[in-house]
C-alpha cells in the first residue's frame, strides 16, 4: 500500500501535509511561501530551516569547518515529532533558527492547526518518519549552477557571507551533502517542479491538487 493510500484513509479532519523538498537555492521557500499565501488561514507553514542544532553540535568537516549541509546538522527526530503533533491537532510552538547571523534575535514561533500544513526542508524525503507523513511531496528542481548563483546572491545579502566561503561551502558542503542524501529520494517525490528561471513559476496545477486534497 503506497503512503499516499494509506493516510487517505485517515480522519477528514486530520490535515493534510504537503511536503515541498528540493537542493540548496532551489527556489522552495518560494513555492510555500506562493502555496501559503493562496491558502491563506487554511494553511500553516513549518520550516526545517529551524531545526537546526546550535552551531557547537553541527558536525565538522575535514577541516574543522561546521557542516550544515548533512542531515546530523538538523534535529530531524525532533522535526518528525512535532509534524506527527500537528497532525493529531495540537498547536506547536519552536523558536527560530537565527542562521547565526550576529545580532539577529530567535523568535518564539506559533505553528497554528490548519487543515493544511505546508513543511519546507532539505530532508523531508530523506528521513523516513517524516516522509512517511507526506500526504503529497514535491521536490523543487533547479540546475546546480542556477542555484550556486541564486546562493551566492542570498547568502552574501542576507546572511552576510562572503564570496569565499559560499563557494567553500557550495563544493565541500552543499553538492556533496546532495549526491548523497537528496539526489537518491527524488523519485520519492509525487511531483517534480521545474523552477530553472525566476519569477516563472506557475502553480495552477499544483494548487488545484491540493485544494482536491483538502476538500
Amino acid at each position: 500500500m503506497s503512503k499516499s493510500t494509506s493516510l487517505s484513509s485517515t480522519p477528514l479532519s486530520t490535515p493534510k501535509i504537503v511536503g515541498v523538498a528540493g537542493g540548496s537555492a532551489s527556489g522552495k521557500g518560494t513555492v510555500v511561501r506562493k502555496l501559503a499565501e493562496h491558502f491563506g488561514d487554511r494553511a500553516a507553514v513549518l520550516c526545517m530551516d529551524d531545526y537546526y542544532y546550535p552551531i557547537a553540535q553541527v558536525p565538522l568537516d575535514d577541516t574543522g569547518e561546521p557542516n550544515f549541509d548533512v542531515p546530523g546538522s538538523i534535529d530531524l527526530e525532533r522535526f518528525a515529532k512535532d509534524v506527527e503533533q500537528l497532525r493529531s491537532g495540537r498547536d506547536l510552538h519552536i523558536d527560530s533558527y537565527t542562521f547565526n547571523v550576529p545580532n539577529l534575535q530567535s523568535e518564539r514561533l506559533h505553528i497554528p492547526v490548519r487543515p493544511l500544513i505546508l513543511l519546507d526542508g532539505l530532508y523531508l524525503l530523506h528521513h523516513p518518519e517524516t516522509r512517511k507523513q507526506l500526504h503529497l511531496a514535491l521536490w523543487v528542481d533547479a540546475t546546480p549552477q542556477t542555484r550556486l548563483d541564486r546562493r551566492l546572491h542570498r547568502d552574501s545579502t542576507e546572511r552576510g557571507l562572503d564570496h569565499d566561503i559560499i563557494s567553500y561551502q557550495w563544493e565541500k558542503h552543499v553538492r556533496p551533502g546532495e549526491i548523497a542524501f537528496l539526489d537518491p529520494h527524488i523519485d520519492g517525490a509525487d511531483l517534480v517542479l521545474e523552477n530553472n528561471v525566476n519569477r516563472a513559476l506557475n502553480l495552477d496545477q499544483l494548487i488545484d491538487r491540493i485544494e482536491k486534497l483538502i476538500a
